[in-house]
């Protein structure tokens, strides 16, 4: 833990009580537009809170700018999925071509954090053979890297989160820093079938604390690990990196959606990013430009900064920017049972994973929160069924 703090100590810089350190947000050091600042980090979720909170680290003037809001867990987020709908990204976005495809609006996050704030916190490697889908399966295109060069990066972030779980047999076997949570009522289902299918299973790995971890306290399990967990048990970069950003002289600026990227025609270099905050059109200088912005809004803003040098869009010389998209989907089964699952007392991953004949497959159990087995409550989403039939609540499994 002390290998930990060295490196990042947002963890014992929150309360020792729920919510935040506001007094961090309140000095927060702030620059002048017409200061060319290091880096401009456009979206302060997974990748660009991290990002942010290593470069302050290493003494760079670094700032991130967020199209939602400063999230504050105790004033803002609520026990409830119809009360939630604001953690999401709610502007319509569609994938268009001859078959367009809307998107939802939970599969990306909304102000800082990220989609990591309302995500079930399920956090799994890579399987090496992942890197070389092609080599193996014949589809996609091998990574230009290897598994081996991002273990020591996995094993980095896997203990700032921190991650609990089973030791995970396949691939790299490898265990966590904290042991495994319990599993809700489904997850002992399946781990009871599997085992009597002699199919190996074991509970997912989870991104949250299962035990004190600086002021962060171990999970209550409320169930509500979709809703944002407001007693900063489950890692989201709100509690796990931008504190230490902070105190390391980076700003974050809120409810700034970034527009365009600035470029210089004569250096071909790019200048900064163009932003709206409160309605206002503004420009932040920088050295360098990073885009964190999810598989959505990413692609979208470099489509968006089009310049005669580059008509096409940003980083689009092959025209492949906003092509081949992909955000989290997975097929989802759910059977009845007799006897009542309770399967929302837990963190929803439960029980993770069993292998194919050719490599690591992806399957786990997940649950529903409290209110979904309860049919006098509203269905907000795809994933509350309507109580009907005979039988118990459904149990799901990915």
């Amino acid at each position: 833990m002390n290998r930990v703090r060295e490196r990042n100590e947002s963890a014992w810089l929150l309360p020792s009580g729920p919510g935040s350190n506001l007094r961090l947000r309140e000095n927060m050091r702030r620059y002048a537009e017409t200061d060319e600042v290091d880096m401009v980090i456009v979206g302060c979720g997974a990748g660009g809170s991290t990002l942010l909170q290593r470069l302050a680290r290493a003494g760079w003037r670094a700032v991130a700018l967020e199209a939602g809001p400063f999230w504050e867990p105790e004033q803002d987020w609520v026990s409830d999925e119809a009360g939630s709908h604001h953690l999401y990204w709610t502007e319509p976005r569609v994938i268009a071509g001859t078959d367009p495809v809307p998107l939802g609006s939970n599969n990306s996050g909304r102000g800082v954090g990220g989609s990591m704030v309302h995500f079930a916190g399920y956090t799994p490697r890579f399987h090496p053979s992942d890197f070389r889908t092609f080599t193996a399966d014949g589809v996609g295109a091998d990574w230009p890297l290897e598994y081996a060069e991002l273990r020591p990066f996995y094993e980095d972030i896997e203990a700032e989160l921190p991650v609990a779980g089973e030791r995970w047999p396949w691939g790299d076997p490898h265990g966590y820093p904290h042991r495994p949570h319990p599993v809700s009522g489904n997850g002992e289902l399946f781990l009871r079938g599997a085992n009597a299918r002699g199919i190996t299973a074991k509970v997912g790995p989870v991104a949250i604390a299962n035990g004190r971890f600086g002021n962060r306290p171990h999970c209550i399990y409320r169930g509500f690990c979709l809703q944002g967990c407001k007693v900063n048990a489950k890692a989201s970069p709100l509690i796990t990196h931008v504190p230490d950003a902070l105190a390391h002289g980076a700003e974050i600026r809120p409810d700034s959606m970034a527009t365009r990227i600035g470029f210089d025609e004569r250096s071909g270099l790019a200048t900064g990013v163009e932003y709206v905050q409160g309605g206002v059109t503004k420009f932040q200088r920088a050295r360098l430009v990073a885009v964190a912005g999810y598989s959505i809004e990413t692609p979208r803003l470099l489509l968006n900064s089009a310049t005669p040098r580059f008509p096409d869009g940003m980083c689009n010389d092959f025209d492949q920017v906003g092509r081949y998209l992909m955000v989290q989907g997975a097929p989802q089964t759910a059977g009845r049972f007799q006897a009542e699952v309770r399967m929302w007392k837990a963190p929803p991953p439960k029980s993770a994973r069993r292998t194919s004949t050719k490599r690591t497959r992806q399957s786990h159990t997940s649950g529903d929160s409290p209110s979904s087995a309860c049919p006098r409550c509203p269905l907000p989403g795809p994933s509350m069924l309507p109580r009907k039939g005979t039988g118990g609540p459904p149990s799901a499994a990915t």
